[in-house]
């Protein structure tokens, strides 16, 4: 039976050449990125320091534009009644506690009683 795997000598010399050629070719043209890459570096790095406050001022401006806009478009489009049951909570805890009406009765009844305990009641007719 025959090794499937087998490769032939006459072959492999041929490979590892082709292999050897590929890796030069890759080490090329890494280099050759590398260069480009440098000669990028070397154009823009001045050319963004010279325009680098006029972007920022630019972006300043559509940012504060933008932002406008959008309190703009919140403030135009805010429903009153979308936040009521917020207001009635908020209100609602400002206020002092409302008495029960018994309890209220009974302080004013509490109250009289103590003002006329002491008073001499005439009457005209």
């Amino acid at each position: 039976m025959e090794n499937q795997n087998f490769i032939p000598a006459e072959t492999i010399d041929p490979r590892d050449a082709e292999i050897e050629s590929l890796r030069h070719q890759v080490a090329s043209a890494d280099a050759a990125a590398t260069r480009k890459s440098q000669e990028l570096d070397a154009i823009l790095t001045p050319l963004f320091s010279a325009m680098e406050s006029r972007i920022e001022a630019l972006a300043e401006e559509v940012a504060h534009r933008v932002a406008g806009d959008a309190a703009r478009e919140e403030i135009e489009n805010l429903s009153i009644s979308d936040f009521e049951y917020e207001i009635g909570e908020m209100i609602d805890d400002r206020l002092p506690e409302r008495e029960d009406e018994d309890e209220q009765r009974e302080a004013v009844e509490s109250i009289v009683k103590e003002v006329l305990s002491g008073a001499t009641v005439t009457i005209d007719i």
